[in-house]
């Protein structure tokens, strides 16, 4: 990559140098792209960056594919693991075991926590609510009513930066 870098830069000053030679190339498009295509190595080097983004695109995809796959892997091994729980837990129900000691563990029973369960929340009081109010703007309302000709104060269209679109 630090020669593709290299590269890069070395070809943006060539082309700064070739517009600045040539000042009618800015006003023809094809010409000023025949004249790139032929006096430089642009498209070359455009053809090796698209090349190792669409690599790098399908390394990141592999990678995903891969944690998509460990991820799978992982919830099937919690599931038995809680699958064996339980198992060992219905034995030692089932044996009125409080307590067992292993080579590999100690398993022992103990009592369910107490929890809250809400059976008609219309019945609550007021003071058994919590209220969590998130005050933030609704740029989708802002952009309507600046679309509209309506002046927001506190707000502006800003034009992100040029993107580049690769179609492959």
């Amino acid at each position: 990559m630090p020669d593709l870098l290299f590269e890069v830069t070395l070809l943006e000053k060539e082309l700064q140098d070739l517009l600045a030679a040539y000042p009618e190339l800015a006003e023809d498009e094809q010409l000023r792209a025949d004249t790139i295509e032929g006096e430089t190595e642009a498209q070359a080097v455009l053809s090796r960056i698209i090349s190792q983004a669409l690599d790098a695109e399908a390394m990141a995809a592999a990678v995903q594919s891969r944690i998509d796959a460990l991820k799978a892997r992982q919830a099937a091994s919690q599931r038995r693991r809680e699958a064996m729980r339980r198992f060992a837990q219905r034995l030692m129900l089932a044996g009125g075991l409080k307590s067992v000691r292993l080579p590999e563990a100690t398993l022992s029973i103990s009592r369910g926590r107490d929890s809250i369960e809400i059976t008609d929340e219309d019945a609550l009081p007021s003071w058994a609510w919590s209220v969590d109010v998130v005050r933030k703007p609704s740029k989708t309302a802002i952009k309507e009513a600046i679309d509209a000709g309506v002046t927001v104060p506190g707000a502006q269209v800003r034009t992100g930066e040029q993107t580049l679109a690769v179609r492959t």
